[in-house]
């Protein structure tokens, strides 16, 4: 069992790898860094979870953040109101962090009680 797990973590981050590396000739590198940071922030500290789930989650919320940093960085500097340097870097550290705590989120839900709650279920009471 394990031997089909790492063999579906391996294809899925070299996947993940060449999709990143197709893409790195336009990409700043503070987005990466700043994806990197926010993927590590939770992950490092989630000690409760498996190490597969880890990884999948790390490689998602870099995904995430790599890939949204341009429009998250646009948003913020409007927001902000700062316009001397673009905030690309910071927009993936969010992103990222975004991801995993929502993948978490949805992690740590049953399903069962959602749908039964979404069909009328429950009355109001738990």
């Amino acid at each position: 069992m394990s031997g089909h797990l790492i063999a579906v973590s391996s294809s899925a981050a070299s996947s993940a790898g060449i999709a990143l590396s197709s893409h790195l000739g336009g990409v700043n590198f503070s987005v990466l860094f700043g994806a990197f940071a926010g993927a590590v922030f939770y992950v490092a500290g989630a000690a409760d979870l498996r190490l597969w789930v880890r990884a999948s989650y790390f490689l998602v919320s870099m995904i995430f953040g790599v890939f949204g940093a341009g429009l998250a960085g646009a948003k913020l500097a409007e927001v902000l109101g700062y316009s001397e340097r673009p905030l690309d870097g910071l927009g993936a550290v969010l992103l990222s962090a975004l991801a995993i705590k929502t993948l978490t989120f949805f992690n740590q839900q049953d399903p069962v009680a959602w749908l039964a709650r979404w069909k009328g279920g429950f009355n109001g009471h738990k």
